[in-house]
């Protein structure tokens, strides 16, 4: 295992995208939201134009498996949290 960053980014509902968002308190939902199994080291949340990116840190054999993981992590934050109604994921290319 190794600790892999995966990348994505949440962008609010196209009916009201100027809706903010708390970065803190995503990053809670976020960790709120994954299980023992997913292997959670690290969030960090960031405000950028019109989208929040997200860098997760993951035990994975890999990319494509940390990949995986962290775009079911998002997808049950998404799914879960009203406060992230209407938010979408896309993955992020590397910085």
């Amino acid at each position: 295992m190794h600790l892999v960053m995966t990348l994505l980014s949440l962008s609010p509902p196209t009916d009201h995208p100027a809706r903010p968002v708390d970065r803190h308190l995503v990053t809670d939902v976020i960790w709120a939201t994954a299980t023992p199994t997913d292997r959670l080291e690290h969030v960090y949340a960031r405000p950028a134009e019109g989208r929040l990116d997200i860098a997760l840190f993951l035990l994975a054999a890999g990319a494509e498996e940390a990949a995986s993981t962290g775009t079911r992590i998002i997808r049950r934050a998404l799914s879960g949290a009203p406060v992230l109604a209407g938010w979408s994921t896309a993955p992020r290319a590397s910085p």
